[in-house]
């Protein structure tokens, strides 16, 4: 059977013979690369990909940072109108009344979730990083077990509690069984460390950020609590449309460290799906990302590379090449190696316009050239006359930098190299 193709919209500059541009599922997987500034069609681009992988059955995870009624409302209506109300799953900081409970710390190992906090959090000092990462992993070695039993539930309030008081940990030692020894050990050695002013003072940091997460507006959203709970793993597997909206306006901190949280738990869901899913069975998964550049870290893009083999299908969205460039040149020259398909709408700074050039490539050009002699003050043409081969840009800059409302340029590297110019469909 025929796979529906994702049309996106028509190719300019073919009168004779009309054609559409649209993306393969393959060509998903080896990701998806969307620039472009705000009001030129970027957005539109997004809704297309999102009411594809909607109407076909496929699953999604859409992660939006600006989280208005509107856009929430539309999807969840594509999702009614294909039947699929069931599979939607939307998580909202500034809209508890629809949104869904997520709960950062479920699942894991203790040495993963440990592994995600670190990641997730900023660190300044990496004396204090190391202590807090040294105090985490014994904690959660102790939660884990705790949690596995049923006793209790893993929680950014729970980790805050025991960050902040001895008591809290010395509650958790009292629930532990007397043959598991190991654990009671580290709880043991993580109370013995809070007991300290030494131990307080390398915490702060942990607990400051904590703090930001279990005391914000929608900390009641994260506290593992109600029936409708999201779990990125299961979302994959089951192919549930999962809706992210976090509203950073609003909440410009919380929410970009949210975020963070949420890609760290995609790159375990992914390696999960790898590890228990046998490879005929996995199903495939959009993750679309809008803003990605305010998010980004420099270990997601080995995720990038890592996702295909668990058939998460990036496509990542922001305004500028140069946004990635303040992550580090590394990340953003990685970042676009590592995605095979590139849509760029008008990009108003030279070097990002240059860079959408190189990318398309060159070809073999001939540039004319006439002698001259000079005569005193002046040069005299000879009449001789030659032709230089020379390297042209397929796409020259000053197009990309006059690209109008809803075009762009698609720049296709799988599975072979492809330039056109697009005028996007209206959604």
């Amino acid at each position: 059977m025929t796979e529906p193709r994702l049309v996106l919209g028509r190719v300019q500059g073919r009168t004779l013979f009309p054609q559409k541009e649209s993306l393969t599922e393959a060509q998903m997987n080896h990701h998806v690369h969307v620039v472009g500034p705000s009001g030129y069609g970027k957005t539109v681009l997004l809704t297309h990909v999102i009411k594809h992988q909607i109407q076909t059955g496929k699953g999604l995870l859409f992660m939006d940072l600006k989280a208005d009624m509107e856009t929430i409302l539309h999807f969840s209506k594509i999702a009614a109108d294909a039947g699929r109300a069931e599979d939607l799953q939307i998580f909202s900081i500034s809209n508890p009344e629809l949104s869904w409970s997520y709960n950062p710390f479920q699942g894991d190992t203790a040495n993963q979730l440990r592994d995600k906090i670190m990641a997730a959090l900023d660190w300044s000092e990496p004396y204090y990083k190391h202590q807090s990462a040294s105090f985490l992993l014994k904690l959660l070695i102790g939660l884990k077990r705790l949690s596995a039993r049923q006793e209790i539930t893993c929680t950014p309030a729970l980790v805050r509690e025991c960050s902040t008081r001895g008591d809290e940990i010395a509650k958790c030692i009292r629930k532990l069984a007397k043959e598991e020894i190991h654990e009671a050990r580290c709880l043991e050695e993580a109370y013995q460390f809070i007991s300290t002013p030494e131990g307080q003072k390398s915490l702060s940091g942990l607990r400051t950020q904590l703090d930001s997460l279990v005391l914000s507006d929608f900390g009641n959203l994260i506290s593992g609590e109600g029936e409708n709970q999201i779990d990125l793993f299961k979302s994959a597997r089951d192919s549930k449309i999962t809706l992210i909206f976090l509203d950073s306006r609003r909440y410009p901190s919380t929410a970009k460290t949210m975020a963070r949280f949420l890609l760290q738990d995609l790159k375990a869901a992914s390696a999960k799906i790898d590890a228990e899913i046998p490879k005929e069975q996995r199903k495939p998964f959009a993750v679309i990302i809008d803003e990605f550049a305010d998010i980004a870290n420099e270990d997601f893009v080995g995720f990038l590379d890592r996702a295909r083999s668990s058939k998460m299908m990036l496509t990542i969205a922001h305004q500028e090449f140069s946004d990635l460039k303040r992550v580090s040149p590394e990340f953003a020259a990685r970042v676009m190696a590592n995605t095979s398909t590139l849509y760029a709408f008008m990009q108003k700074l030279p070097e990002s316009a240059e860079l959408v050039s190189r990318m398309a490539g060159t070809k073999v050009g001939w540039e004319k050239t006439e002698r001259a002699q000079g005569l005193g003050f002046w040069d005299v043409r000879t009449g001789e006359k030659s032709l230089k081969r020379v390297d042209e840009f397929l796409i020259h800059p000053n197009q990309v930098k006059t690209l109008r409302v809803g075009e762009c340029l698609s720049i296709k590297k799988y599975p072979r190299t492809k330039v056109r110019l697009v005028k996007v469909d209206r959604g």
